[in-house]
């Protein structure tokens, strides 16, 4: 079976870094999006669709550069989230050449999509009423997720690339308030 590739469109970026360097967060999957696969044809991924790869293997999703399976990832997922809007991804960057410039390049707004690379399990199809056939993606197995310049989905968006400072109050709260306590630096 062959990995099929979503892209989204992403805005309001964010970077972190941590302990364990620079992170990229943002909506890989829009509940509420549909997208036009082929002229007819409309997919759409409902909220449990990708339930059973994260319960598996939710923090070595791959994080590749416009889908280039034939080169090394630029990062890995740590977590994902599943909010009212859409799938939420927190990469970490690779320490790489390549996942410095994936950092910079979204940190500028200059690369803005993000794109899911799954293969369909299980599928729901409807007839549409404004006409054509509605693809109902009820469980995928995530692949992949790709940094990309030309996002299929104009909701998927890179929220966040920003340097975590563990006593900015806005950053780490709780961290920050109780710095005083710790006997560190």
């Amino acid at each position: 079976m062959s990995i099929e590739i979503r892209t989204l469109e992403v805005d309001g970026i964010e970077m972190r870094e941590d302990d364990d360097g620079h992170h990229l967060v943002g909506t890989v999957v829009p509940w509420h999006s549909t997208y036009e696969m082929r002229p007819g044809v409309f997919e759409r991924f409902t909220r449990g669709a990708f339930d059973k790869t994260l319960l598996e293997r939710a923090d070595k999703i791959p994080l590749l550069e416009q889908h280039a399976r034939d080169r090394f990832q630029i990062g890995r997922s740590v977590s994902f989230t599943k909010t009212p809007d859409g799938l939420v991804a927190d990469f970490r960057l690779a320490r790489t050449a390549r996942g410095e410039e994936a950092r910079a390049l979204a940190a500028d707004g200059l690369v803005t999509g993000l794109s899911v690379g799954f293969r369909p399990i299980r599928d729901r199809e409807s007839r549409r009423d404004a006409g054509g056939r509605l693809v109902e993606r009820l469980e995928v197995a995530l692949d992949h997720v790709g940094l990309v310049s030309s996002p299929a989905y104009a909701d998927a968006v890179v929220t966040s690339v920003r340097a975590f400072d563990p006593d900015d109050p806005d950053v780490a709260p709780r961290l920050a308030r109780a710095r005083h306590l710790l006997d560190i630096g």
